[in-house]
């Protein structure tokens, strides 16, 4: 869902472009965190979470959506951005549970850092797109029925 929403986003904002080896080095640290990240969200999901767990999502997607921001602005276009990050989650998708939740922690840090830098409607569309992505896989969640 982020790779479409980069793709998307980036297309609008920069053009297209093609994937070169020095994009993949300078974006790459920026692609490892939002597959990191959003796996992290992804896997811990579930139906009916309590208002701490909703928050530490939305948290999370903004570190996530805050990466794709600074990248774009440092160049990235949607079509370099869709390429490198669904390579990157393809790698980041064979890590180890205690890998991943360490680089978790380390790039929601560092996305905290970036939206702290952030103008105010960079902010609120960081925030926005964090809540609409978590709303939305959150409504994918098979729901059960009651008696």
């Amino acid at each position: 869902m982020l790779a479409l929403l980069l793709a998307t986003g980036g297309q609008q904002a920069f053009g297209n472009g093609l994937v070169t080896e020095a994009t993949e080095s300078r974006f790459s640290g920026a692609a490892l965190c939002v597959a990191v990240l959003e796996r992290e969200v992804k896997s811990g999901l579930h139906v009916d979470p309590t208002p701490q767990e909703r928050e530490q999502w939305q948290r999370r997607l903004e570190s996530a959506f805050a990466h794709i921001g600074n990248a774009y602005l440092s160049g990235l276009s949607g079509s370099e951005g869709k390429a490198l990050l669904r390579s990157t989650e393809a790698s980041v998708s064979h890590w180890p549970e205690q890998r991943l939740k360490s680089q978790a922690q380390t790039c929601h840090d560092q996305g905290q850092a970036l939206l702290g830098q952030a103008m105010g409607l960079q902010k609120m569309i960081v925030r926005n797109s964090a809540e609409r992505l978590l709303n939305k896989e959150l409504a994918k969640l098979p729901r059960t029925r009651a008696p």
